[in-house]
């Protein structure tokens, strides 16, 4: 007996032939033959769409498409026209629609973070508490662009968010890789305006601490268990430098250059919220520089982007306080690769910690 062979599923959807169109009878035909009339037959281009997406009904692109045409016709009513164009690829899926008639404006590229089957334990509350604080954001003046949230769409049991798409390239950390741009700078603005987003507006959505210190000490937490000198000293240093009992703050959680966007004559714009929370304004900082030894790859680049931070507004930080949450986040990487969950060795990770340490108590 022959094991019948399954078709794989294309991650991304299939294109259309980029030759072998033929206009005929209004529209454009990829002709497989001619009758003998001469007339060409084949598939139209939306005959070829929804082949493909009759073929492929569980592929990830297919489903990203329905999730997107439902969140629009949730916004303008069954009778409207949607158009869900080309270009959804992999997890993250973007489309340009179309409606018709569009009295509300919403014709425009949109995207669909698709959850993976294997999506981190908690997810779904993070997605829906990420859509409504868009929502809430939206309403502020900023000095940087947030995706407008179009809706959340029940999908195989999980809500999926579908968000408006923003032009941009990911900020390079980098020095010198984008002309005129100093990352430091641009993170510095950024996180100071997010930290000074007035967190009592928020107090319903964000998770959280009441204070710095509350945080920090909820961070140490992931040494529990850790063994070793390099981690004991590790331990010591971080709970002789516990942050004041000063308020918490509006803390993105997760500001890293693929979540800041640039673009040209238009503010950055940030992306992705899922984790954010009240706490330390910190920890921010810590997630951008992550303990390696010249940050953005210049000289004091910790320094530097305190410097920047505190011009833009935020509250006066010293290296420190960004020290600490490095040595908390250099544990947890530790702890991963004990567990087999991070992507180094456990003597690799601890020789990170060790290093983190060392620029601590020589600072």
């Amino acid at each position: 007996m022959t094991r019948k062979r399954r078709r794989s599923r294309p991650h991304d959807e299939p294109l259309p032939p980029k030759d072998g169109w033929v206009p005929w009878g209004g529209q454009e035909v990829w002709a497989v033959g001619e009758t003998s009339g001469g007339a060409p037959y084949g598939l139209a281009r939306e005959e070829f769409r929804m082949a493909g997406e009759r073929d492929y009904p569980e592929a990830g692109w297919v489903r990203a498409k329905a999730v997107l045409s439902w969140a629009i016709k949730g916004r303008v009513g069954r009778g409207a026209s949607v158009d869900v164009g080309r270009g959804l690829s992999r997890d993250l899926f973007a489309a340009e629609v179309n409606v018709s008639p569009d009295l509300h404006d919403l014709s425009g590229v949109y995207v669909v973070p698709l959850p993976r089957r294997d999506a981190i334990l908690g997810f779904d509350a993070r997605t829906r508490r990420e859509a409504v604080l868009l929502e809430r954001l939206g309403a502020f003046k900023l000095p940087f662009r947030v995706p407008r949230l179009i809706g959340v769409i029940p999908e195989a049991g999980r809500p999926v968010m579908v968000r408006e798409f923003l032009e941009g390239l990911d900020l390079d950390l980098r020095a010198g890789r984008q002309p005129g741009v100093r990352p430091w700078e641009v993170v510095g603005r950024l996180a100071a305006a997010i930290h000074n987003i007035d967190v009592a507006e928020f107090q319903t959505i964000l998770p959280g601490h009441t204070t710095r210190r509350e945080h920090a000490e909820a961070v140490l937490g992931i040494f529990n268990g850790l063994e070793g000198g390099e981690i004991q000293d590790a331990y010591a240093w971080a709970w002789q430098h516990l942050p004041a009992m000063t308020p918490s703050v509006f803390v993105h959680g997760d500001l890293l250059g693929q979540n800041i966007l640039m673009w040209p004559k238009e503010p950055p714009a940030v992306i992705d919220w899922e984790y954010a929370m009240r706490g330390d304004p910190a920890y921010d900082l810590a997630i951008v520089t992550r303990g390696v030894r010249r940050p953005f790859q210049v000289d004091r680049g910790l320094e530097r982007l305190l410097e920047a931070y505190v011009a833009a507004g935020g509250a006066p930080l010293d290296a420190a306080d960004v020290r600490f949450h490095e040595i908390c986040l250099a544990a947890g990487w530790y702890r991963e690769a004990l567990d087999r969950r991070g992507a180094e060795p456990p003597d690799q990770a601890r020789f990170r910690l060790r290093g983190i340490l060392r620029r601590a108590q020589t600072a």
